[in-house]
């Protein structure tokens, strides 16, 4: 089990209040009550982070039928989010952690010493981390694995 998982699963996911491309402020409690699916992702427009958030954006339907939320987290600034979004018609929200403050605080860390990690979280509806994706090159892989986690806890009656 890699450092990340062996850290954040089945933990609270921690404290955070962020500013979502409209300058919404979003924190914890918006993640009660249903269940939420929470992407780190490194930079704007850059190809990898593209295709992972235009994969998300593409499968935003089988996410909203599991009542479960989409949201993006990068260093990116509410400018830089609200153009990204635009540019490739995102239909969740992407929030700036412009210091990397959650980043460091949930110890994501780095590739290569500069690239801020591509990790995805799946949060229950009370607020506890119950899956992680961690994988910096297979982009697409975020979305099926954490689908795949989402149908399986359906069908064990775990998401209502």
């Amino acid at each position: 089990m890699d450092r990340i998982k062996k850290r954040w699963i089945n933990q609270r996911f921690p404290e955070f209040s962020l500013t979502d491309e409209e300058g919404n402020t979003s924190s914890n409690s918006s993640l009660i009550g249903k269940w939420s699916v929470i992407f780190f992702y490194p930079k704007d427009n850059s190809t990898g982070c593209t295709i992972q958030a235009s994969t998300f954006a593409k499968y935003h339907d089988a996410f909203v039928a599991l009542n479960c939320q989409v949201i993006g987290i990068s260093s990116g600034g509410q400018q830089s989010h609200k153009e990204f979004q635009c540019d490739h018609q995102l239909p969740y929200s992407l929030l700036s952690d412009k210091k990397a403050t959650l980043h460091r605080t949930m110890e994501l860390g780095k590739t290569l010493g500069w690239i801020p990690k591509r990790v995805t979280f799946v949060v229950d509806e009370m607020g506890f981390i119950r899956y992680i994706f961690n994988s910096q090159f297979a982009v697409k892989k975020h979305v099926s694995r954490v689908l795949a986690f989402l149908k399986t806890a359906s069908n064990n009656s775990q998401i209502e």
